[in-house]
């Protein structure tokens, strides 16, 4: 059973959730205070941003009012604090407006073609969500606009970004509930978690300041196995870790007192390492991809069986012909004689070595003078520019008499294939593109081979232009 956290017309329930998850998160963030100011995890705001651009009817002025409320409430109640409850806390809500103003537009329609400038944008909302809090908490702290500003400064937006970048995708991402669990049961599934812990683990024997970026291609690794809402949380997990064993000394990125008698040198050289293979890790990844999309491409434009275009493929490469109201182009649209009774005598694969050296003879006669495509079954189109009718009727007479000049051989037979044609021929008209154009074409050329049909087979129609060619077009 799902529980709805929040309902789009419920907005007491939505106040009341509101209040209690920033309350209970700013109780946590409070209590994981090092001795300075700053907590050493502050989950709160990008929580709260995260579930505002995840239920977008919450950002709202009210929605806002509920979570200042909490974290003053908390505040004062578990932290004794009076005045700057009030002052400190609107840094907090700075954070969370800037965010989610910059997420919440861009994050509603997740799609294969949107995922990764999506993933972009959370970056720079951070960035700046984190730089705002950061300008207003500093100065809430009534710190001078001097040295201590800076450090003030660097404090408050060194813990926003970093928690920001490390939560909010966890909360973007699609649920985990999505995943199958048996899904992760697989060795190659767990290998790239047990290299992330491998690699925290020698950093903190290691020390020094490449430590910290030795979890990187393990993390790179995860990111290429497992899916993103596991791979968030993976990152999520390793993020808090480093900086638990950080601020309790167990990883100590000074170099000193390592566990290891290990120099800043070698660790500095070792952290270069691990940042080096990660971009080539992410390099060979993509690669593949693009190998992957590339092979796929074709599969998609052109036909498996004719290694011609497709009827994608012929209208996708019409998209590269340079368009002209004036240019002119001709559609030659062909289908085999009685081909299903190649079919019905001979079986399918021999109909298909027929459509093979059919597709052979029609490209050997037009060569790089146009296009061709399967268009479907037996349906073949060729599609030329720039030429006149006789030019486009001679053409599709060369591929009749191509058909007819050899004999097909199948299965020990010599069989005589005949094809009907028909013609199209004209320039745009209201379309703006090719496509649009051809589409028609087609539309015309498939009247004018019916009637090659009708008037016996093995012809092309019409022998001669239109009068008005619009008639055809």
């Amino acid at each position: 059973m799902r529980v709805m956290l929040f309902e789009e017309n419920n907005l007491k329930k939505n106040a009341l959730t509101l209040f209690f998850i920033t309350l209970f998160f700013c109780f946590i963030g409070s209590h994981l205070r090092i001795p300075e100011e700053f907590s050493l995890f502050w989950p709160v705001n990008a929580l709260v941003a995260g579930l505002m651009v995840r239920n977008p009817f919450l950002h709202t002025t009210s929605s806002y009012l509920v979570c200042f409320s909490a974290m003053v409430f908390n505040d004062m109640v578990f932290s004794g604090w009076a005045l700057p409850a009030f002052t400190v806390n609107f840094a907090n809500i700075l954070f969370i407006l800037v965010a989610v103003s910059m997420l919440i537009k861009h994050l509603q329609r997740p799609s294969a073609h949107s995922q990764v400038f999506n993933a972009m944008r959370i970056f720079p909302a951070c960035f700046l969500g984190a730089a705002a809090c950061a300008t207003w908490g500093a100065w809430a702290q009534d710190v001078d606009f001097n040295a201590r500003f800076i450090v003030a400064w660097g404090d408050w937006f060194s813990e926003q970004f970093s928690t920001s970048l490390m939560l909010l995708p966890v909360m973007l991402a699609r649920p985990l509930r999505t995943v199958a669990p048996r899904t992760l049961l697989h060795p190659g599934k767990l290998l790239p978690l047990a290299a992330v812990i491998v690699s925290l683990i020698v950093g903190a024997l290691i020390g020094g300041a490449g430590s910290l970026t030795f979890p990187v291609p393990a993390l790179i690794w995860c990111a290429i196995v497992l899916p993103i809402p596991l791979t968030s949380l993976v990152i999520l997990i390793t993020g808090i870790t480093e900086i638990v064993l950080v601020s309790h000394g167990v990883m100590n990125i000074q170099g000193d007192d390592a566990l290891l008698p290990i120099s800043h040198l070698t660790s500095a050289r070792l952290g270069v390492a691990t940042v080096a293979i990660s971009p080539l890790l992410v390099a060979v990844s993509m690669d593949a991809i693009r190998q992957l999309n590339h092979r796929l491409s074709l599969r998609a434009n052109y036909d498996f069986l004719t290694q011609l275009l497709s009827r994608s493929g012929l209208y996708e490469s019409l998209k590269n012909e340079p368009f002209s109201l004036q240019r002119e182009a001709g559609v030659v649209l062909l289908d085999v004689d009685y081909f299903k009774a190649i079919n019905d005598n001979f079986g399918h694969d021999a109909g298909d070595s027929v459509l093979e050296e059919i597709a052979r003879r029609i490209q050997q006669v037009v060569g790089n003078r146009g296009l061709v495509c399967r268009f479907g079954g037996e349906e073949f189109v060729v599609v030329v520019f720039d030429c006149n009718h006789s030019q486009l009727y001679q053409l599709a007479e060369t591929v009749r008499q191509a058909m007819v000049k050899e004999k097909f051989w199948i299965q020990g037979n010599t069989v005589t294939v005949t094809a009907s044609l028909g013609l199209a021929r004209g320039s745009a008209q209201s379309e703006r593109e090719w496509p649009a154009v051809i589409n028609r074409l087609v539309s015309a050329a498939d009247k004018n081979l019916y009637l090659a049909k009708r008037n016996g087979r093995n012809q092309t129609s019409p022998a001669t232009e239109p009068r008005n060619i619009m008639d055809v077009a």
